[in-house]
């Protein structure tokens, strides 16, 4: 009558109800790393973007005066259009210099010698981006920079 016996093989529903709460806690510590790490990839991507648009600005002054690339607005635009740059945070293609408020945009400013921004007497332009979270640029006061 040895099949009669009860088997005492097995976990304890305690002992799985302690395991399953060892995976939810490090499932919810492995989400908060993943959200942060994906906010630091799309501000590599903004970073990347503006680098582009810093060396194709960079090509234009090496044949142009700074005052023709920046040409009001049409032709900085032209650039962006050419570079084909997308937003990582809109997922839309950007194809003109940005506001500086759109979270993702890249965007050019154009001064003058004084530092001052300016519209003519352009003597160097500052590339910089607003960072994943709509508030900051990615590059604090070390803009990326272009001159003649």
């Amino acid at each position: 009558m040895l099949w009669l016996r009860k088997s005492k093989k097995g976990f304890t529903l305690i002992e799985l109800m302690v395991v399953v709460a060892i995976i939810g806690i490090l499932a919810l510590l492995g989400l908060r790393l993943y959200a942060g790490q994906q906010e630091k990839a799309k501000n590599a991507i903004i970073k990347a973007n503006a680098g582009t648009i810093q060396t194709l600005i960079q090509a234009e002054l090496a044949d142009r005066s700074a005052d023709d690339v920046w040409g009001g607005t049409s032709d900085i635009d032209d650039l962006f259009e050419k570079s084909g740059i997308f937003n990582p945070i809109t997922n839309l293609a950007q194809d003109t210099n940005g506001d500086g408020a759109t979270a993702g945009d890249v965007y050019v400013k154009a001064y003058d010698v004084d530092d001052n921004e300016a519209e003519e007497d352009i003597v160097y332009f500052k590339i910089n981006g607003t960072g994943a979270d709509g508030e900051t640029d990615v590059y604090d006061d070390n803009a990326l920079t272009a001159r003649r």
